[in-house]
């Protein structure tokens, strides 16, 4: 099938999920994205979590040694891949407890806005420009980068939002009663579990 090629382009995490993966030489897929890796105080994606079929070990590569990025992710070699282990520079951050997806995100004054369900990243840069609450019925709230003011390990703390922004939120909160838990734990928290095994 054609790949489209782009220079620039926006992203979901969501969407990026199970995207395979194809080497420039041999033209053969060699995984899928399952998991993104990133670095919370920058707000930048480093590196791509990626499944092999054929083992349980969980393989990362570097955003720096995606070639492009279309339909696939193009690297120009398969030797670019490896277990996540194995990366110096990632350790640091596959050890840090702090995630996006799956986090509360609170203002800095204390209001609950919900939790991180999905985000957007630019796939030149690999920096995120937009986080997505959890919905509440039909409507749905989305948050630039520019308002985050820091991830910890318990939360996305965010810029105070306008009047109207909190009143259609608490209204929603209150409507449902609590904001729902994410009945799945975040993807790399089950990843970086697996990791941990492997290095037992």
């Amino acid at each position: 099938d054609s790949i489209q090629y782009v220079n620039e382009m926006h992203l979901l995490y969501s969407d990026t999920i199970g995207t395979e993966i194809i080497d420039d030489i041999d033209h053969q897929i060699q995984g899928k994205v399952a998991d993104i890796l990133i670095e919370p105080d920058r707000g930048k994606i480093i590196a791509l979590l990626v499944v092999i079929p054929g083992t349980s070990e969980i393989y990362a590569l570097q955003t720096q040694d995606i070639s492009s990025w279309g339909n696939r992710v193009h690297i120009c070699d398969s030797d670019v891949l490896g277990p996540a282990t194995d990366f110096v520079r990632l350790q640091d951050i596959l050890d840090d407890p702090r995630t996006v997806i799956g986090q509360k995100i609170k203002t800095e004054s204390g209001f609950l806005v919900g939790k991180c369900i999905d985000l957007q990243f630019e796939v030149t840069t690999f920096m995120i420009e937009w986080i997505f609450p959890r919905k509440f019925f039909f409507r749905k709230l989305s948050l630039p980068a520019s308002d985050i003011l820091e991830i910890t390990e318990n939360e996305i703390l965010v810029k105070d939002q306008t009047p109207e922004v909190e009143e259609i939120v608490e209204d929603e909160i209150t409507d449902s009663g609590n904001v729902q838990n994410v009945t799945e734990p975040a993807v790399g928290r089950s990843l970086r579990g697996n990791l941990d095994s492997n290095r037992d």
